[in-house]
């Protein structure tokens, strides 16, 4: 199984990191249109957020939008196993961390019990199986925090038919592409 997944994650990081820039930002907006447009981001007082790194989707439109929005917006920090988020509102608290992430300056974690998560990964499936690197902080967490609402952001192409999983590992509610947000697990996939 572990091969198994480290071979998938391999193809699906490669076949992303040739995503020409165009294609990032015009892919990006799209997904970002969707999220922003949804329900779900609407009724959302909290969002848990990332800054993306290489040719992950690029939601810091989201972002802006949730602050101009008054919602709160936390960014996640990585300590040894554990990933906690802390609550920021301007791109120039965010500095290079571990592995060359962008985190929060900030002292204080957020203790929010629910909020909608926007995940990143490398590959995810419509059960709302995902694939990040392998590292279990973002399963870890939702573990925690079952109430958090998360959704999967992704370029149709790291949509796979079906994603090696183990026990450990701990689906997203909704997938949001440049196709739209459906959501995973549901027969019809309808989207929100």
């Amino acid at each position: 199984m572990a091969e198994e997944k480290k071979q998938v994650r391999k193809q699906q990081k490669q076949m992303r990191d040739r995503m020409a820039p165009g294609q990032v930002k015009l892919l990006s907006e799209q997904i970002c249109d969707h999220v922003i447009a949804s329900p779900l981001f609407a009724e959302a007082e909290r969002i848990f957020a990332y800054y993306p790194m290489g040719n992950e989707v690029d939601i810091r439109r989201i972002v802006r939008a949730a602050w101009r929005q008054g919602k709160h917006v936390a960014f996640p920090r990585v300590s040894g196993n554990d990933m906690e988020f802390f609550e920021t509102g301007d791109f120039l608290k965010l500095h290079p961390g571990t592995f060359g992430v962008m985190e929060p300056e900030e002292a204080h974690p957020v203790h929010w019990e629910d909020g909608l998560m926007l995940v990143p990964g490398v590959a995810f499936d419509r059960q709302g199986n995902r694939m990040g690197f392998g590292r279990g902080y973002y399963d870890r967490y939702l573990e925690r925090h079952p109430d958090c609402l998360a959704m999967g952001i992704a370029y149709g192409l790291q949509v796979t038919e079906q994603i090696p999983t183990e026990e450990l590992d701990i689906p997203v509610r909704y997938l949001a592409t440049e196709e739209g947000i459906c959501a995973c697990g549901t027969q019809d996939g309808s989207a929100q």
